[in-house]
């Protein structure tokens, strides 16, 4: 007999399908999925442990789930990297917890369940985590004209900030036949945007037998008359080669949006994060990218307070920001992470300061962002609409300059041309705020 199960999803894109990956298993054992915890006998917590940040988020989350214990609920189960990195801890510290289920142990998410309604507790952290197929049962969560397409697992880089490696164990690329298997799925599915993901996308087929690259297995892909979008997503800056540049620029469902984070732009600082560069040569490969691809939008994410960024240092990073004018950019302040070498490194920078720095970044960036907008006023954009606005005269989309959930909108007024969600048109971006759009259709 099947038990209503639930999954609280935290983290990153990446964790998500791994969170629907255990909903479609656990559906495929006769389990009941439902949305709402309360109406749970089961829940699932898919945590995230990249930053201390995140682990808190974590930890209250069981927490606060572990009440619902007392109120019906039979199993609260801990899944994802929190295991791989506290898995011991938890066992002892959590007595509410049932069972922990680290990344590698995903495909046994319905045998742990079984194990728990038996009144056992487990511990499932297998390594390195599993590499699901598309063959693998899923059930998206999100909307259904949006999917997210991990194309790896794991990674090889040895940034000393990180703890992934550790987490997930090396890069794993998935075959390239698999990969155009659940794209054909997905597109026969109806999906309209599909977000390729990874711990580093551009790194995918490095590791597999024969000459394999990112740029050959887009190529690959039969997107021809596909009404849709392929976005590109987490792309690591040594990766971006002119082969890729030229078949973004010459494939029409492949938005032209590069996501690359940068971490930093001082040379002494990215030698301390274990990475290659400088202001210049990321200069230089921006300039590769908008000479191959015009109309390309540029994200990219920044880390703040690393030991040894002085306030030189970080004027340096302030100095490029201007110069290179991406259209996003995140931040967030550094976290010494526990079993990092960046942890040892001398030379810290007092949280409060590195605070004030993140600040003043992002305050920068908010200026180049409203005047990019700008720029836009008058051109005339494609935009996926998704869903109703604040404003009951408006819908909101996004254009191929905004990835879910972590850039902006599109605010459209509603009229006859205005589609149903999951749905492209075109608009004319009458003003422009500082991360979001506004406009109105227009017909093709």
């Amino acid at each position: 007999m099947g038990h209503a199960v639930a999954v609280v999803s935290l983290g990153c894109a990446k964790n998500l399908v791994d969170s629907e990956v255990m909903l479609g298993l656990l559906e495929q054992a006769g389990h009941e999925l439902v949305e709402d915890v309360e109406d749970a006998e089961i829940i699932i917590v898919n945590t995230c442990a990249f930053i201390e940040p995140a682990v808190e988020e974590a930890v209250e989350a069981l927490l606060d789930l572990a009440e619902l214990k007392a109120d019906g609920a039979q199993c609260l189960i801990c899944a994802g990297c929190l295991t791989s990195r506290y898995g011991e801890e938890l066992l002892r510290e959590l007595p509410e917890v049932d069972a922990l289920v680290g990344p590698g142990s995903v495909d046994r998410i319905a045998e742990v369940v079984q194990c728990c309604l038996a009144g056992e507790r487990v511990m499932e952290a297998g390594s390195p985590p599993c590499l699901c197929s598309a063959d693998t049962p899923r059930v998206r969560t999100g909307p259904q004209w949006l999917a997210h397409l991990k194309i790896a697992d794991g990674c090889s880089h040895h940034c000393t900030y990180c703890l992934i490696p550790q987490l997930r164990g090396p890069y794993r690329s998935r075959p390239p036949g698999d990969i155009r298997a659940e794209v054909a799925g997905l597109i026969g599915e109806g999906v309209r945007e599909i977000c390729v993901i990874a711990q580093d996308t551009s790194a995918w087929g490095r590791d597999l037998t024969g000459e394999h690259s990112l740029a050959g297995l887009l190529e690959s892909l039969e997107l021809g008359g596909w009404d849709g979008w392929l976005r590109l997503q987490y792309l690591h800056p040594t990766g971006i080669s002119d082969e890729l540049l030229e078949v973004v620029a010459g494939t029409e469902q492949i938005v032209p949006y590069f996501d690359i984070p940068l971490q930093h732009a001082d040379e002494a600082v990215l030698r301390r994060m274990g990475r290659g560069g400088d202001a210049q040569r990321h200069l230089a490969l921006l300039e590769r990218v908008r000479a191959a691809v015009p109309d390309g939008a540029l994200r990219t994410t920044f880390i703040v307070g690393h030991p040894g960024e002085t306030r030189q240092r970080f004027e340096r990073l302030l100095a490029f920001v201007r110069e290179a004018r991406f259209d996003r950019l995140s931040a967030f302040v550094y976290w010494d992470e526990p079993g990092t070498r960046s942890e040892c490194v001398g030379e810290k920078v007092p949280r409060e300061q590195a605070r004030d720095r993140l600040d003043e970044l992002m305050h920068l960036q908010q200026e180049i962002s409203r005047e990019i907008n700008q720029g836009l006023v008058g051109e005339r954009l494609r935009v996926l609409v998704e869903e109703p606005g604040d404003d009951p005269a408006t819908v909101v989309g996004r254009t191929y300059r905004d990835a879910p959930g972590i850039d902006g909108n599109a605010i459209i007024r509603r009229g006859p041309q205005v589609p149903p969600a999951g749905h492209f048109v075109d608009v004319l971006v009458t003003e422009a705020l500082e991360h979001d759009l506004r406009g109105r259709a227009t017909q093709q």
